[in-house]
């Protein structure tokens, strides 16, 4: 391998002009080709695919319709005390909105209620068990009904009576409280004023609207089009709203501007895509930026800031240049890549650089100081970048797609980073040389090495004390390890700052509600079956509500009550029309009571007729009863579904905040298994339960492989056991100081930087390969010849490692928190391994020294 070195050095010192002018045509192409990189906001994409769980879940949030909604709020000021401005601007925006050809339907109100007690309460009677249905017979009997004509009058004297005549007739008897408030239970997550039909909070603070667009959300085009769409039509509302309530905006009464925005998975979706570009743009420019200060500090050159940034970017630009040409998109996870090969490839760079220098001081011409820099340090950084490369391959076991992209894009670009170091560095250093044999003049030369060389100088001076307290640290750390926590929070891969995320949330809140859920999945070709399934796992997830394991359960038996069910109601109807519920005595006795009351039965005709037609009721309610109108069906495609082959039907679950969010409860399990195989359990807590199991094993499996092609790879290079596993002792024991910080620190093992172990793999071999490659070299120099070598290579690994750090540390600026956790779990990682390397490896090897001096 040396002697391939040394004629790359030699190629490159003689074409370095053509080397230079290549590269710079090679990153204009890049460029071009880095345009058409595109990224998948989809969080779930960066999960495993064929995972029985992830399909299972991602199928039925696209089935029913979870996925594809925008949601749009008007908010009320807490000083504003009457809606009708509001109303009529969300009517308004409802009304625009529909004519909008990127939109199937736009909702903001359910309906009047006088509409929706006249079309539904004949089958407010099938949603009642016997106990309720007992309960209604009684308020029929006489008594009840001279009781209730009492309270009529009452409440027909109140002020609040204005607002609810209308009802009032059509219930004078107050039975559609039944019907609304099973209707309202429809609407799981989301809540309904029936004394205006809007989707309203029940503080009366937030107006909803729901809208179902044409497109898909992970359609960026079409999503970005619809933003546009929707944004045109409030700053044409809002314009009208300025000048429609002009005197009252003057007296302060009303806002200048109302107060509209959007969420829900269009919002969520664009704002991902665009804050996974923004977290590629800073990670690569903040860590490329820090790292190239630091490179100056480091050797108080500022010319020598070319030779560190043309062969990084070039070997970041065609890595994502090759990206863009083999895959369609890329995985959010990905974008934490950049910053991963700044700080692996500049390591490349100043092992090398910091090899030259150390050559021409010592007096080396700079073609012999060229060669010893690729020929003899040149030998390291491949067999370096090699393991590391060897490392991120490894992630490509892995089922996470995310990480598996991630791996493979970070293990190619580190060794085209490796490739250009090796042949643009000696160009540049070679056209800097020449410049100045022109000038005649002498390139400055310094390295600081951040106090590195006395720590190796100390260590060896005293390589019983470091090693002693080397392995007391070990030791702390160590039984530190069982108490090292696992975070299965898939939430922790969304990223923060998300606008449709935080619209959703606050839906969440001021409704009383979530959209955290599991799903109860219920399949069969008969759909009588289906029904009857699902007010089967209705009613046996009831005692979960009593046992404080789910706060609400919602099913399509809200809106269609199971066959049997109606079937019971219908014989119950039949039973007791001739007595109890006999319509001539129920209307008899109303007029009646009415007439001792002083008050007219005309008024309430329309009602009495709408309790006849419930109470003559004699066919069940089916769901082509609820697909004939339009807001009953979007109730009704909540619920259930065909897709072709047979009928699904979804019973929502809803637990407690902050319970169950990392695996179900076992009861839901247990009812789901008691409902047999055409029932399944779903939601990101069994998705998380499922995917725990599965990353430890990938990460069990990725760190083996690391470890043995590392291993693999040093003793190709060594051809000797001892040294293969002397390199890996500060990989070993760094992971433990690392592993044991992060528990002391209270940090937890996520998805995402569980990797970070087999990535430390190949970024602390490294700062050993590169200590042993050295002692190899000054194994028969003097004593004092020998420390100092190991102490200038000790300058090297700490620079390597502090601009390792900072490459890593771009990453705490990510919106992402798992990426957020691979970079402070990183530089946790290769400070560890570089301390080692620095002091307790050059102890060691002081003492086998000293040990084979005496003998």
């Amino acid at each position: 391998m040396s002697n391939f070195l040394l004629k790359i050095a030699r190629f490159a010192e003689r074409f370095h002009r053509a080397i230079l002018l290549t590269t710079l045509v090679l990153v204009a192409l890049a460029v071009i080709l880095v345009t058409r990189v595109r990224f998948d906001p989809d969080v779930l994409s960066l999960l495993p695919q064929d995972d029985p769980a992830v399909q299972t879940f991602r199928n039925t949030l696209q089935e029913f319709g979870a996925l594809d909604m925008l949601l749009m709020v008007v908010r009320v000021p807490e000083n504003t005390a009457v809606l009708d401005p509001y109303q009529e601007l969300v009517d308004e925006l409802g009304a625009a909105l529909q004519k909008q050809e990127e939109f199937e339907w736009v909702e903001h109100r359910i309906g009047e209620p006088t509409e929706l007690l006249t079309a539904f309460f004949p089958q407010s009677f099938f949603f009642l068990q016997e106990p309720q249905r007992e309960d209604i017979r009684s308020r029929l009997s006489d008594s009840q009904i001279d009781h209730k004509v009492a309270e009529l009058r009452r409440r027909l004297s109140t002020p609040q009576a204005v607002a609810l005549k209308e009802l009032i007739a059509l219930d004078p008897l107050g039975l559609s409280d039944v019907f609304l408030g099973q209707l309202d239970k429809g609407r799981g997550a989301l809540g309904v004023d029936w004394t205006t039909g809007y989707y309203l909070s029940s503080d009366r603070r937030l107006f909803l609207m729901l809208a179902k667009p044409t497109g898909a959300a992970q359609d960026l085009e079409f999503t970005r089009h619809l933003v546009d769409v929707v944004e045109g039509v409030v700053a044409e509302k809002a314009a009208a709203w300025k000048e429609n309530h002009a005197e009252a905006i003057a007296a302060g009464e009303l806002p200048a501007t109302p107060d509209v925005a959007m969420g829900g998975g269009y919002l969520t979706a664009l704002d991902d895509a665009e804050l996974i570009r923004r977290d590629v743009l800073v990670n690569a420019f903040s860590s490329m930026g820090i790292v190239l200060l630091l490179f100056y500090f480091a050797f108080r050159r500022l010319g020598l800031l070319i030779y560190a940034f043309l062969p990084l970017s070039t070997g970041l630009l065609i890595t994502f240049a090759l990206a863009g040409t083999a895959w369609d998109k890329l995985s959010s996870a990905t974008s934490a890549c950049a910053a991963l090969l700044v700080g692996l490839g500049i390591d490349f760079v100043i092992v090398s650089y910091g090899r030259y220098v150390e050559e021409r001081q010592r007096g080396a011409t700079a073609s012999e100081a060229l060669e010893m820099m690729t020929g003899s340090c040149g030998r390291a950084v491949v067999v370096g970048g090699i393991t590391s490369a060897a490392t991120f391959y490894s992630f490509t076991v892995t089922e996470f797609t995310g990480l598996h992209q991630m791996g493979l894009l970070t293990a190619t670009g580190i060794l085209l980073c490796m490739v250009a170091v090796l042949l643009i560095l000696p160009a540049l250093l070679a056209w800097s040389e020449a410049r100045h044999a022109k000038r005649k003049s002498l390139p400055t030369l310094f390295v600081h090495g951040f106090g590195a060389a006395n720590l190796v100088r100390g260590a060896m001076d005293r390589p019983r004390l470091t090693l002693g307290v080397g392995l007391a640290i070990t030791a702390l750390t160590a039984v530190q390890l069982p108490r090292l926590e696992f975070e299965s929070a898939i939430q922790n891969l969304r990223p923060e700052g998300n606008r449709g995320i935080q619209v959703q949330q606050e839906v969440s809140e001021r409704f009383g509600s979530n959209f955290k859920y599991m799903m109860l999945v219920l399949s069969d070709p008969d759909l009588d079956r289906v029904l009857d399934l699902a007010t089967r796992a209705a009613e046996g997830a009831r005692p979960m509500l009593q046992s404080g394991d789910l706060y609400r359960v919602d099913s399509i038996s809200t809106l269609i009550p199971s066959p049997s069910r109606q079937q019971e109601v219908l014989a119950w109807l039949e039973q007791h029309r001739a007595d109890s519920l006999n319509m001539d005595r129920i209307r008899d006795r109303f007029q009646t009571a009415l007439a001792e009351e002083g008050m007219r039965a005309e008024p309430f005709a329309a009602g009495m007729d709408l309790l006849e037609s419930a109470l003559a009721a004699d066919t069940p309610i089916t769901v082509a009863d609820l697909e004939k109108r339009s807001s009953t069906r979007r109730l009704l495609e909540r619920y259930v579904r065909f897709d072709g082959e047979q009928w699904k039907s979804v019973v929502y679950l809803y637990p407690p905040e902050n319970k169950w969010k990392r695996e179900p409860p076992p009861k839901a399990e247990a009812l789901a298994a008691e409902l047999g195989p055409q029932a399944e359990l779903t939601g990101v807590n069994v998705v998380s339960r499922s995917l725990r199991r599965q990353v430890w094993i990938d990460a069990v499996i990725a760190a083996l492989l690391g470890t043995f092609a590392v291993a693999f790879l040093l003793w190709l290079d060594y051809r000797r056991i001892g040294d293969t596993m002397l390199s890996l002792v500060p990989l070993s024991v760094g992971i433990v100081w690392m592993l044991g910080v992060m528990v002391l620190l209270g940090m937890k093992v996520n998805f995402m930087n569980i990797f970070v172990t087999t990535m430390i793999i190949g970024i602390g071999v490294d700062y050993g390969v590169h200590m042993l490659h050295r002692r190899r070299e000054l194994i028969d120099d003097g004593d004092e010849a020998f420390a100092s070598g190991l102490a200038e290579t000790g300058q090297s690994i700490a620079m390597a490692a502090v601009t390792t750090s900072v490459g890593f540390g771009s990453l705490a600026l990510s919106h992402y928190p798992g990426l957020r956790s691979i970079g402070y779990v990183a530089i946790l990682g290769a400070a560890a391994t570089a301390l080692v390397a620095i002091t307790m490896l050059p102890a060691y090897l002081q003492l086998i020294r000293s040990g084979d001096e005496k003998s």
